[in-house]
């Protein structure tokens, strides 16, 4: 159900200790990857969230850093191609606060508050040319009353705009609104879709971005949802696979990969699976990683989630679990350049 993702997973914080978190993940300790991930990684980080916390952590789980607290909820990162920032979500401040774009550099751990729409953003990020921020955006405010029992009667509208303003917004102290936003792929309450999930590629020369349509969203029993690409402009609006959530751009750009670790391969427009072995709880989530995407990292579990990382391989991938124990992960990302 894909209102897990926005906010029960607050819940599980409150409900759960971290012994039973613990408990939860049963996995391989495979020290001869995570050294291997060491020397092919150097440099590179792993940005995610843990629903109220935004941190990054070595590629092999070590060196895990707190960069913003975000409660009482947050989500939805992305880097800036540079790595210099984390973009996230965020419903910091008073109770029915709306979630808010935000960002925060990974060396002054000093976050900004990006917009002001009073609605909920679902994902954000920054094109590769730097040229323009894409944000999915919620027609309501799920921490009002009682909407987020019934998402039903809101939908999620996909809009771009200049890098530029941003800049210029933050820079002044000020926060981007809604009137600031040109629509790129949107439609009525009455339709319900949800335009979201959004991940750009990384070509300077041919910015491209990932997003998936929902049909009905939180309607398990009738909902799709189909992962497609498109432009800055709004154009090029392609359907890449049915019925695949949470696309992720490889650094590379040769594929895009799924929730359920299945991916699109650029190479030959088909569609593929991978598995992973050793660990018994839920795989999902996975994405692959910078330096010919010789590795994916990935969620664990499906309540208290933690980290994961196997060597893609063609057949079966033996994975392990990343040492972050004391935390939970919640949507790893890739740096796409080194952090310095």
């Amino acid at each position: 159900m894909k209102k897990a993702i926005i906010l029960a997973a607050i819940v599980l914080i409150v409900s759960c200790s971290k012994d039973e978190g613990d408990e939860l993940v049963q996995s391989n300790n495979n020290p001869e990857l995570l050294s291997q991930i060491v020397t092919d990684l150097s440099g590179y980080k792993i940005a995610f969230g843990d629903t109220q916390k935004i941190y990054m952590m070595n590629p092999d789980g070590s060196n895990i850093e707190e960069l913003a607290d975000a409660g009482p909820i947050s989500g939805y990162v992305s880097w800036s191609q540079d790595a210099q920032y984390v973009y996230y979500a965020s419903a910091k401040g008073p109770a029915e606060t709306a979630w808010e774009a935000w960002r925060v550099n990974v060396q002054t751990k000093e976050a900004a508050k990006i917009s002001n729409f009073g609605l909920d953003v679902r994902s954000l990020g920054v094109s590769p040319d730097n040229q323009t921020l894409a944000v999915s955006v919620m027609t309501g405010n799920s921490n009002i009353g009682d909407n987020n029992d019934n998402l039903t009667q809101f939908s999620a509208n996909l809009y771009t705009m200049p890098m530029s303003v941003v800049e210029a917004k933050i820079t002044t102290g000020n926060q981007i609104t809604m009137s600031d936003l040109t629509a790129i792929q949107s439609s009525p309450n009455s339709e319900q879709f949800w335009h979201e999930e959004l991940s750009w590629n990384h070509d300077a020369n041919n910015p491209t971005l990932a997003y998936t349509k929902t049909w009905r969203y939180d309607e398990d029993d009738v909902s799709y949802t189909h992962a497609y690409i498109i432009k800055a402009d709004g154009s090029a609006n392609i359907l890449i696979a049915e019925n695949k959530d949470q696309p992720i751009w490889s650094i590379d750009n040769s594929k895009l990969s799924f929730l359920g670790l299945s991916y699109y391969d650029f190479s030959d427009t088909s569609v593929k699976q991978l598995t992973v072995s050793g660990i018994s709880n839920e795989v999902s989530g996975g994405s692959f990683s910078p330096n010919g995407g010789n590795y994916m990292v990935f969620e664990i579990g499906d309540e208290n989630r933690k980290g994961g990382i196997a060597k893609t391989t063609e057949s079966s991938n033996d994975g392990t679990q990343l040492n972050t124990n004391n935390v939970n992960v919640y949507e790893p990302r890739w740096s796409p350049v080194p952090v310095e």
